[in-house]
């Protein structure tokens, strides 16, 4: 179990750490293109730290799942059933995708515009809005949505919490309702870059 405890963390915390950073980067967009760009300030130097950083947190989301996938006989703690921990994997690997495939047009957009956030703000404008890129935004959201909502559960019962079966039902719950004000956080963003209109927190 102790193995568990950081194994289950480390697969799920540093992905929900990336997604409250880029969250947070993309949120002043709602009040347009001059606040995106005061606040969101683009170089060289902070993509290469940030791929870094996404390159580091994926070898650990790896080698925690490599320990959890060779733990899998002790038992279906932290996940409920081994049925569980495969819709995980299977979603952490969507999420994952998303990860990269967002990773690789901040790069694809600096090499073409350069370390400049308003000619970034044009260019997610125009590829956010087309049709495949949206569905696969919004598959890997949901993909997130739910790998974050289980991973979370999962690692706080890592840890001793909610293994009680009423205390695990508000767990799972509770995360649940927390990944989904998220997800609906992120969609409004992306609603933004989509129909140049967010749902809510724009001026």
């Amino acid at each position: 179990m102790a193995s568990d405890r950081s194994h289950v963390s480390q697969t799920v915390w540093p992905m929900l750490a990336l997604f409250l950073v880029e969250l947070a980067r993309m949120w002043p967009a709602l009040d347009g293109a001059q606040s995106f760009a005061a606040a969101s300030p683009v170089s060289w130097s902070s993509l290469a730290a940030f791929t870094v950083v996404v390159t580091v947190f994926f070898g650990a989301y790896v080698r925690g799942w490599r320990v959890l996938s060779r733990e899998s006989t002790s038992g279906p703690a932290p996940y409920r059933n081994p049925g569980c921990r495969r819709l995980q994997s299977l979603a952490g690997g969507m999420a994952w995708a998303l990860v990269a495939a967002h990773l690789i047009l901040l790069w694809v957009m600096t090499l073409r515009a350069g370390p400049v956030a308003l000619s970034h703000y044009e260019l997610l404008r125009r590829f956010l809005s087309r049709p495949l890129v949206l569905a696969f935004y919004m598959l890997g959201l949901g993909a997130l949505g739910l790998y974050l909502s289980q991973g979370i559960a999962a690692s706080f019962r890592a840890w001793g919490f909610g293994t009680r079966p009423k205390s695990s039902l508000r767990l799972e719950v509770g995360c649940t309702l927390g990944s989904a004000i998220l997800m609906l956080l992120a969609i409004n963003v992306l609603s933004h870059f989509v129909t140049g209109r967010a749902y809510w927190g724009a001026s």
